[in-house]
Protein backbone atom coordinates (compact mmCIF):
# COMPACT_ATOMS: atom_id res chain seq x y z
CA UNK A 1 0.00 0.00 0.00
CA UNK A 2 2.73 2.49 0.98
CA UNK A 3 4.70 1.73 -2.18
CA UNK A 4 1.61 2.26 -4.32
CA UNK A 5 0.93 5.62 -2.64
CA UNK A 6 4.54 6.69 -3.18
CA UNK A 7 4.23 5.78 -6.84
CA UNK A 8 0.83 7.43 -7.16
CA UNK A 9 1.46 10.86 -5.58
CA UNK A 10 1.83 12.76 -8.90
CA UNK A 11 -1.59 11.40 -9.92
CA UNK A 12 -3.07 12.57 -6.61
CA UNK A 13 -1.68 16.09 -7.05
CA UNK A 14 -2.91 16.12 -10.64
CA UNK A 15 -6.40 15.22 -9.39
CA UNK A 16 -6.19 18.11 -6.93
CA UNK A 17 -5.23 20.62 -9.65
CA UNK A 18 -7.83 19.49 -12.19
CA UNK A 19 -10.60 19.44 -9.59
CA UNK A 20 -9.60 22.85 -8.24
CA UNK A 21 -10.25 24.23 -11.71
CA UNK A 22 -13.47 22.22 -12.03
CA UNK A 23 -14.71 23.29 -8.59
CA UNK A 24 -14.17 26.98 -9.18
CA UNK A 25 -16.26 26.82 -12.38
CA UNK A 26 -19.40 24.78 -11.71
CA UNK A 27 -20.77 26.58 -8.60
CA UNK A 28 -20.62 29.86 -10.53
CA UNK A 29 -22.27 28.62 -13.70
CA UNK A 30 -25.94 28.95 -12.73
CA UNK A 31 -25.29 32.17 -10.78
CA UNK A 32 -23.43 33.75 -13.71
CA UNK A 33 -25.94 32.59 -16.35
CA UNK A 34 -29.00 33.59 -14.28
CA UNK A 35 -27.86 36.73 -12.42
CA UNK A 36 -25.20 38.22 -14.71
CA UNK A 37 -26.27 37.08 -18.18
CA UNK A 38 -29.99 37.27 -17.17
CA UNK A 39 -31.07 33.87 -18.49
CA UNK A 40 -34.00 31.94 -16.97
CA UNK A 41 -33.39 28.89 -14.78
CA UNK A 42 -34.75 26.62 -17.53
CA UNK A 43 -32.46 28.16 -20.18
CA UNK A 44 -29.53 27.98 -17.76
CA UNK A 45 -30.46 24.35 -17.12
CA UNK A 46 -30.33 23.54 -20.83
CA UNK A 47 -26.89 25.12 -21.14
CA UNK A 48 -25.78 23.06 -18.15
CA UNK A 49 -27.28 19.99 -19.83
CA UNK A 50 -25.23 20.54 -22.98
CA UNK A 51 -22.15 21.17 -20.83
CA UNK A 52 -22.74 17.98 -18.85
CA UNK A 53 -23.52 16.07 -22.05
CA UNK A 54 -20.11 17.06 -23.36
CA UNK A 55 -18.74 15.89 -20.00
CA UNK A 56 -20.43 12.50 -20.59
CA UNK A 57 -18.83 12.22 -24.02
CA UNK A 58 -15.44 13.30 -22.69
CA UNK A 59 -15.63 10.79 -19.84
CA UNK A 60 -16.51 7.91 -22.13
CA UNK A 61 -13.89 8.79 -24.73
CA UNK A 62 -11.28 9.26 -22.00
CA UNK A 63 -11.86 5.71 -20.79
CA UNK A 64 -11.75 4.17 -24.28
CA UNK A 65 -8.65 6.12 -25.35
CA UNK A 66 -6.93 5.35 -22.04
CA UNK A 67 -7.32 1.62 -22.71
CA UNK A 68 -6.12 1.76 -26.33
CA UNK A 69 -3.49 4.48 -26.69
CA UNK A 70 -0.57 6.12 -24.91
CA UNK A 71 -1.79 7.66 -21.65
CA UNK A 72 1.16 10.05 -21.77
CA UNK A 73 0.12 11.65 -25.08
CA UNK A 74 -3.62 11.67 -24.36
CA UNK A 75 -3.18 13.36 -20.97
CA UNK A 76 -0.79 15.97 -22.36
CA UNK A 77 -3.18 16.76 -25.21
CA UNK A 78 -6.13 17.16 -22.84
CA UNK A 79 -4.23 19.43 -20.44
CA UNK A 80 -2.89 21.66 -23.24
CA UNK A 81 -6.41 21.94 -24.67
CA UNK A 82 -7.79 22.85 -21.21
CA UNK A 83 -5.14 25.55 -20.89
CA UNK A 84 -6.12 26.94 -24.31
CA UNK A 85 -9.83 26.88 -23.37
CA UNK A 86 -9.12 28.81 -20.15
CA UNK A 87 -7.13 31.44 -22.09
CA UNK A 88 -10.03 31.87 -24.53
CA UNK A 89 -12.47 32.16 -21.60
CA UNK A 90 -10.34 34.89 -20.02
CA UNK A 91 -11.12 37.17 -22.98
CA UNK A 92 -14.45 35.81 -24.25
CA UNK A 93 -17.10 35.09 -21.63
CA UNK A 94 -20.18 36.99 -22.81
CA UNK A 95 -23.61 35.52 -23.66
CA UNK A 96 -22.19 33.68 -26.68
CA UNK A 97 -18.63 33.00 -25.59
CA UNK A 98 -19.22 31.60 -22.11
CA UNK A 99 -21.45 28.66 -23.18
CA UNK A 100 -18.90 27.67 -25.87
CA UNK A 101 -16.01 27.80 -23.41
CA UNK A 102 -18.13 25.90 -20.85
CA UNK A 103 -19.00 23.05 -23.24
CA UNK A 104 -15.36 22.59 -24.27
CA UNK A 105 -14.38 22.73 -20.59
CA UNK A 106 -16.88 19.92 -19.86
CA UNK A 107 -15.62 17.73 -22.70
CA UNK A 108 -11.94 18.07 -21.80
CA UNK A 109 -12.42 17.86 -18.02
CA UNK A 110 -14.52 14.71 -18.40
CA UNK A 111 -11.74 13.08 -20.38
CA UNK A 112 -9.01 14.13 -17.96
CA UNK A 113 -10.84 13.04 -14.80
CA UNK A 114 -11.65 9.68 -16.39
CA UNK A 115 -7.99 9.25 -17.31
CA UNK A 116 -6.98 9.94 -13.70
CA UNK A 117 -9.61 7.50 -12.36
CA UNK A 118 -8.61 4.82 -14.88
CA UNK A 119 -4.94 5.07 -13.93
CA UNK A 120 -5.92 4.87 -10.25
CA UNK A 121 -7.94 1.73 -10.97
CA UNK A 122 -5.00 0.17 -12.79
CA UNK A 123 -2.57 1.02 -9.98
CA UNK A 124 -4.94 -0.06 -7.21
CA UNK A 125 -4.77 -3.79 -8.03
CA UNK A 126 -8.33 -4.23 -6.80
CA UNK A 127 -7.95 -2.19 -3.59
CA UNK A 128 -10.66 0.32 -2.69
CA UNK A 129 -8.37 2.33 -0.42
CA UNK A 130 -6.61 4.12 -3.26
CA UNK A 131 -9.98 5.40 -4.49
CA UNK A 132 -10.63 6.92 -1.07
CA UNK A 133 -7.16 8.47 -1.14
CA UNK A 134 -7.76 9.91 -4.62
CA UNK A 135 -11.09 11.38 -3.48
CA UNK A 136 -9.34 13.06 -0.53
CA UNK A 137 -7.10 14.94 -2.95
CA UNK A 138 -9.96 15.61 -5.36
CA UNK A 139 -11.97 17.09 -2.49
CA UNK A 140 -9.00 19.13 -1.34
CA UNK A 141 -9.26 20.64 -4.81
CA UNK A 142 -12.96 21.20 -4.10
CA UNK A 143 -12.05 23.16 -0.95
CA UNK A 144 -9.48 25.31 -2.74
CA UNK A 145 -11.73 25.92 -5.74
CA UNK A 146 -14.92 26.81 -3.88
CA UNK A 147 -13.07 28.89 -1.28
CA UNK A 148 -11.55 30.89 -4.12
CA UNK A 149 -14.99 31.90 -5.43
CA UNK A 150 -15.76 34.29 -2.57
CA UNK A 151 -12.35 35.94 -3.00
CA UNK A 152 -12.09 36.03 -6.82
CA UNK A 153 -15.63 36.45 -8.15
CA UNK A 154 -17.22 39.90 -8.06
CA UNK A 155 -19.21 39.80 -11.31
CA UNK A 156 -16.02 39.40 -13.40
CA UNK A 157 -14.81 35.98 -14.58
CA UNK A 158 -11.24 37.02 -15.51
CA UNK A 159 -9.81 36.25 -12.03
CA UNK A 160 -11.53 32.82 -12.19
CA UNK A 161 -9.97 31.99 -15.56
CA UNK A 162 -6.61 33.23 -14.26
CA UNK A 163 -6.79 30.55 -11.56
CA UNK A 164 -7.66 27.96 -14.22
CA UNK A 165 -4.63 28.95 -16.29
CA UNK A 166 -2.41 28.59 -13.22
CA UNK A 167 -3.82 25.13 -12.37
CA UNK A 168 -3.42 23.80 -15.89
CA UNK A 169 0.07 25.25 -16.24
CA UNK A 170 1.18 23.43 -13.08
CA UNK A 171 -0.62 20.24 -14.21
CA UNK A 172 1.20 20.29 -17.57
CA UNK A 173 4.54 20.61 -15.79
CA UNK A 174 3.70 17.73 -13.45
CA UNK A 175 2.44 15.56 -16.29
CA UNK A 176 5.52 16.19 -18.40
CA UNK A 177 7.75 15.13 -15.49
CA UNK A 178 5.93 12.01 -14.25
CA UNK A 179 3.51 10.73 -16.93
CA UNK A 180 5.96 8.19 -18.38
CA UNK A 181 6.64 6.74 -14.93
CA UNK A 182 2.90 6.37 -14.23
CA UNK A 183 2.23 4.87 -17.64
CA UNK A 184 4.97 2.29 -17.12
CA UNK A 185 3.55 1.43 -13.68
CA UNK A 186 0.06 0.81 -15.07
CA UNK A 187 1.25 -1.34 -17.98
CA UNK A 188 3.55 -3.57 -15.88
CA UNK A 189 1.11 -4.38 -13.04
CA UNK A 190 0.12 -8.01 -12.44
CA UNK A 191 -3.50 -9.20 -12.70
CA UNK A 192 -5.21 -9.42 -9.32
CA UNK A 193 -6.08 -12.94 -8.18
CA UNK A 194 -7.82 -14.44 -5.23
CA UNK A 195 -6.08 -16.37 -2.52
CA UNK A 196 -6.81 -19.58 -4.36
CA UNK A 197 -4.96 -18.29 -7.42
CA UNK A 198 -8.10 -17.85 -9.54
CA UNK A 199 -9.05 -14.58 -11.24
CA UNK A 200 -11.49 -12.48 -9.22
CA UNK A 201 -15.19 -12.99 -9.93
CA UNK A 202 -17.10 -10.67 -12.19
CA UNK A 203 -19.82 -8.37 -10.94
CA UNK A 204 -23.29 -9.71 -11.92
CA UNK A 205 -24.81 -7.71 -14.77
CA UNK A 206 -27.94 -6.91 -12.72
CA UNK A 207 -25.86 -5.44 -9.90
CA UNK A 208 -23.67 -3.49 -12.35
CA UNK A 209 -26.72 -1.96 -14.09
CA UNK A 210 -28.31 -1.02 -10.75
CA UNK A 211 -25.08 0.59 -9.55
CA UNK A 212 -24.74 2.65 -12.73
CA UNK A 213 -28.41 3.70 -12.65
CA UNK A 214 -28.12 4.65 -8.98
CA UNK A 215 -25.09 6.76 -9.86
CA UNK A 216 -26.97 8.64 -12.58
CA UNK A 217 -30.04 9.28 -10.40
CA UNK A 218 -27.96 10.29 -7.38
CA UNK A 219 -25.99 12.85 -9.40
CA UNK A 220 -29.22 14.08 -10.97
CA UNK A 221 -30.46 15.05 -7.50
CA UNK A 222 -27.03 16.13 -6.23
CA UNK A 223 -26.82 18.52 -9.20
CA UNK A 224 -29.56 20.62 -7.55
CA UNK A 225 -27.01 21.62 -4.90
CA UNK A 226 -24.61 22.52 -7.71
CA UNK A 227 -27.14 24.63 -9.61
CA UNK A 228 -30.62 25.54 -8.32
CA UNK A 229 -29.72 25.64 -4.61
CA UNK A 230 -27.32 28.53 -5.36
CA UNK A 231 -30.25 30.65 -6.58
CA UNK A 232 -32.51 29.39 -3.75
CA UNK A 233 -29.99 30.57 -1.15
CA UNK A 234 -29.96 34.04 -2.70
CA UNK A 235 -33.77 34.12 -2.66
CA UNK A 236 -33.56 33.44 1.08
CA UNK A 237 -31.57 36.67 1.36
CA UNK A 238 -28.12 35.10 1.70
CA UNK A 239 -25.06 35.98 -0.37
CA UNK A 240 -22.90 34.07 -2.84
CA UNK A 241 -20.29 33.97 -0.08
CA UNK A 242 -22.61 31.77 2.04
CA UNK A 243 -22.96 29.36 -0.88
CA UNK A 244 -19.18 29.31 -1.28
CA UNK A 245 -18.75 28.65 2.46
CA UNK A 246 -21.17 25.70 2.26
CA UNK A 247 -18.97 24.07 -0.37
CA UNK A 248 -15.78 24.81 1.57
CA UNK A 249 -17.40 23.06 4.54
CA UNK A 250 -18.41 20.23 2.21
CA UNK A 251 -14.83 19.80 1.03
CA UNK A 252 -13.29 19.88 4.52
CA UNK A 253 -15.80 17.38 5.89
CA UNK A 254 -15.25 15.13 2.86
CA UNK A 255 -11.52 15.06 3.55
CA UNK A 256 -12.11 14.12 7.20
CA UNK A 257 -14.66 11.37 6.46
CA UNK A 258 -12.70 9.93 3.55
CA UNK A 259 -9.53 9.97 5.63
CA UNK A 260 -11.32 7.69 8.08
CA UNK A 261 -12.64 5.60 5.19
CA UNK A 262 -9.12 5.11 3.83
CA UNK A 263 -8.01 3.62 7.16
CA UNK A 264 -11.01 1.33 7.65
CA UNK A 265 -12.38 0.58 4.16
CA UNK A 266 -12.80 -3.11 3.30
CA UNK A 267 -13.90 -4.63 0.00
CA UNK A 268 -16.52 -6.86 1.64
CA UNK A 269 -18.22 -3.78 3.12
CA UNK A 270 -18.60 -1.93 -0.19
CA UNK A 271 -22.24 -2.97 -0.95
CA UNK A 272 -23.42 -1.73 2.47
CA UNK A 273 -21.20 1.35 2.30
CA UNK A 274 -22.97 2.33 -0.94
CA UNK A 275 -26.40 1.72 0.58
CA UNK A 276 -25.64 3.79 3.71
CA UNK A 277 -24.39 6.68 1.57
CA UNK A 278 -27.64 6.79 -0.42
CA UNK A 279 -29.71 6.87 2.79
CA UNK A 280 -27.74 9.90 4.03
CA UNK A 281 -28.10 11.74 0.71
CA UNK A 282 -31.87 11.17 0.74
CA UNK A 283 -32.00 12.51 4.31
CA UNK A 284 -30.20 15.69 3.27
CA UNK A 285 -32.97 16.56 0.82
CA UNK A 286 -35.70 15.76 3.35
CA UNK A 287 -34.03 18.18 5.76
CA UNK A 288 -33.48 20.80 3.06
CA UNK A 289 -37.22 20.78 2.31
CA UNK A 290 -38.06 21.71 5.93
CA UNK A 291 -35.46 24.40 6.82
CA UNK A 292 -34.84 27.92 5.52
CA UNK A 293 -32.11 29.21 7.84
CA UNK A 294 -28.32 29.03 7.80
CA UNK A 295 -27.99 26.33 10.48
CA UNK A 296 -30.45 24.09 8.65
CA UNK A 297 -28.56 24.52 5.38
CA UNK A 298 -25.31 23.44 7.04
CA UNK A 299 -27.07 20.47 8.68
CA UNK A 300 -28.46 19.39 5.28
CA UNK A 301 -25.00 19.83 3.75
CA UNK A 302 -23.55 17.66 6.55
CA UNK A 303 -25.84 14.76 5.62
CA UNK A 304 -25.16 15.29 1.91
CA UNK A 305 -21.40 15.31 2.49
CA UNK A 306 -21.34 12.19 4.65
CA UNK A 307 -23.47 10.39 2.08
CA UNK A 308 -21.24 11.57 -0.75
CA UNK A 309 -18.04 10.59 1.09
CA UNK A 310 -19.36 7.08 1.67
CA UNK A 311 -21.21 6.48 -1.60
CA UNK A 312 -19.20 8.21 -4.36
CA UNK A 313 -15.85 6.39 -3.96
CA UNK A 314 -17.67 3.16 -3.11
CA UNK A 315 -19.29 2.68 -6.53
CA UNK A 316 -16.14 2.88 -8.72
CA UNK A 317 -14.21 0.87 -6.12
CA UNK A 318 -16.78 -1.94 -6.17
CA UNK A 319 -17.00 -1.92 -9.98
CA UNK A 320 -13.20 -1.90 -10.25
CA UNK A 321 -12.83 -4.78 -7.78
CA UNK A 322 -14.90 -7.11 -9.97
CA UNK A 323 -13.96 -5.85 -13.46
CA UNK A 324 -10.15 -6.08 -13.33
CA UNK A 325 -8.58 -5.85 -16.79
CA UNK A 326 -11.24 -3.52 -18.22
CA UNK A 327 -10.63 -0.44 -16.05
CA UNK A 328 -10.83 2.15 -18.82
CA UNK A 329 -14.14 0.92 -20.20
CA UNK A 330 -15.91 0.63 -16.84
CA UNK A 331 -14.45 3.73 -15.20
CA UNK A 332 -15.38 5.61 -18.37
CA UNK A 333 -18.95 4.38 -17.90
CA UNK A 334 -18.87 5.48 -14.25
CA UNK A 335 -17.84 9.01 -15.21
CA UNK A 336 -20.15 9.14 -18.23
CA UNK A 337 -23.25 8.05 -16.25
CA UNK A 338 -22.33 10.50 -13.46
CA UNK A 339 -22.08 13.32 -15.99
CA UNK A 340 -25.38 12.29 -17.58
CA UNK A 341 -27.07 12.67 -14.19
CA UNK A 342 -25.48 16.08 -13.75
CA UNK A 343 -26.70 17.00 -17.25
CA UNK A 344 -30.34 16.08 -16.73
CA UNK A 345 -30.55 17.24 -13.10
CA UNK A 346 -30.52 21.03 -13.60
CA UNK A 347 -32.98 20.84 -16.52
CA UNK A 348 -35.44 18.70 -14.57
CA UNK A 349 -34.94 20.82 -11.45
CA UNK A 350 -35.56 24.08 -13.31
CA UNK A 351 -38.73 22.65 -14.82
CA UNK A 352 -40.06 21.44 -11.44
CA UNK A 353 -39.35 24.82 -9.84
CA UNK A 354 -40.94 26.83 -12.65
CA UNK A 355 -43.91 24.67 -13.52
CA UNK A 356 -44.97 22.78 -10.42
CA UNK A 357 -44.09 22.92 -6.74
CA UNK A 358 -41.18 25.37 -6.38
CA UNK A 359 -37.92 24.77 -4.55
CA UNK A 360 -39.32 22.90 -1.55
CA UNK A 361 -41.29 20.56 -3.79
CA UNK A 362 -38.14 19.94 -5.80
CA UNK A 363 -36.25 18.93 -2.67
CA UNK A 364 -39.03 16.48 -1.71
CA UNK A 365 -38.91 14.96 -5.20
CA UNK A 366 -35.14 14.51 -4.83
CA UNK A 367 -35.59 12.80 -1.46
CA UNK A 368 -38.18 10.43 -2.94
CA UNK A 369 -35.99 9.55 -5.92
CA UNK A 370 -33.06 8.77 -3.64
CA UNK A 371 -35.24 6.56 -1.43
CA UNK A 372 -36.26 4.61 -4.54
CA UNK A 373 -32.57 4.25 -5.38
CA UNK A 374 -31.95 2.92 -1.85
CA UNK A 375 -34.48 0.16 -2.54
CA UNK A 376 -32.91 -0.65 -5.92
CA UNK A 377 -29.40 -0.79 -4.43
CA UNK A 378 -30.67 -3.10 -1.67
CA UNK A 379 -32.02 -5.44 -4.38
CA UNK A 380 -28.70 -5.25 -6.21
CA UNK A 381 -26.82 -6.10 -3.01
CA UNK A 382 -29.11 -9.08 -2.38
CA UNK A 383 -28.55 -10.36 -5.92
CA UNK A 384 -24.78 -9.90 -5.56
CA UNK A 385 -24.66 -11.80 -2.26
CA UNK A 386 -26.82 -14.56 -3.71
CA UNK A 387 -24.46 -15.01 -6.67
CA UNK A 388 -21.42 -15.03 -4.38
CA UNK A 389 -22.94 -17.79 -2.25
CA UNK A 390 -23.49 -19.90 -5.36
Amino acid sequence: MIKLVQRMWPLLVLGLLVNTAYSVMWPLTTIYLHNDLHLSLVTSGWILAVYSGSNVLGGYLGGILGDRYSVNRIGLGLLVALLGDALVGFWWHDLWGYPVVLVLFGLLTGGMLTLITTMTAQLSQGSGRLFNLLYIFINLGLVVGTASIGVLFHGNLQPIFTLLVLCYGLAIGLWGRYARVLEKATTTRQPVRTAAGRPQRRLPRVTLVILLLSLGLMWGTYAQWMSNVSVYIQELGMSVRVYSELWVYNGILLIVVQGLMTRHSRTRWLPWQILAGMVAISGSFLLLSTVQHLGGLFAAMTLLTIGEAVYVPGVPAMINTYTVGHEGRYQGLVNAISSLGKALGPVAGGWVIGQTTGYLGLFRWCAGINLLVVGAVAVGNWWFQRRREK
